[in-house]
């Protein structure tokens, strides 16, 4: 029996390989069993499954506030960034907390290193709304340099220059090799539920 596709961005999000339990029989097990874990910790409540039948238990896949799925439908208007896809990115970088700091200094919703915020950012970076359309210019302008939001994903995490680096393709680095199938993997479970985000990522 496989993975209900329910769970697959959750697990993305939560750093398994969705090509190693697809196809390694023991990540598969590994997966399944986590599965259990999480559905056993909140049996009983209710909390779990949305109106549309999908699993979103609280710390797993955080819900998104409505301010920003307005603010993220905005942005994708001026940008052509699918509002989706911003808000996956915001969910893997911050889990949507405006005031995250990295240890490496990243700030803010969008986790914004300084220097890349005095480029592409107005304000402060602790702004969620002025972090989210600097995320949205910046993604736009990634997918422009490197050709796709796959790979524009990729630089966000890794920097643009190591796509090009990496002939055009997801640096070989570990972090960057699980961070974009699991922004790919929620990008797909936020899209049905937010409106002007028709444009695939690819």
């Amino acid at each position: 029996m496989g993975i209900p596709g329910q769970w697959l961005p959750v697990l993305a999000a939560y750093g398994f390989s969705l090509q190693d339990v697809r196809k390694d029989p023991c990540w598969g097990i590994a997966a399944g069993a986590w599965i259990l874990a999480v559905e056993r910790m909140y049996a009983g409540g209710g909390n779990g499954v949305s109106a549309r039948g999908h699993f979103v238990y609280p710390g797993v896949l955080p819900s998104i506030p409505t301010r920003y799925v307005q603010w993220a439908n905005r942005a994708s208007a001026s940008t052509g960034v699918p509002a989706a896809l911003i808000l996956a990115v915001a969910a893997q970088e911050s889990g949507f907390n405006p005031d995250a700091v990295s240890p490496k200094g990243a700030q803010g919703l969008m986790q914004f290193m300084p220097g890349t915020w005095d480029r592409f950012g107005e304000g402060s970076p602790f702004d969620p709304k002025a972090a989210i359309f600097a995320g949205a210019r910046y993604l736009r302008y990634l997918a422009g340099k490197l050709g796709s939001w796959k790979l524009a994903i990729a630089g966000y995490n890794a920097g643009g220059q190591a796509v090009v680096n990496a002939g055009y393709r997801v640096p070989p680095f570990r972090q960057t090799q699980r961070y974009v199938p699991a922004v790919l993997a929620r990008y797909q479970y936020f899209q049905s539920r937010v409106a002007g985000s028709e444009s695939r990522a690819k």
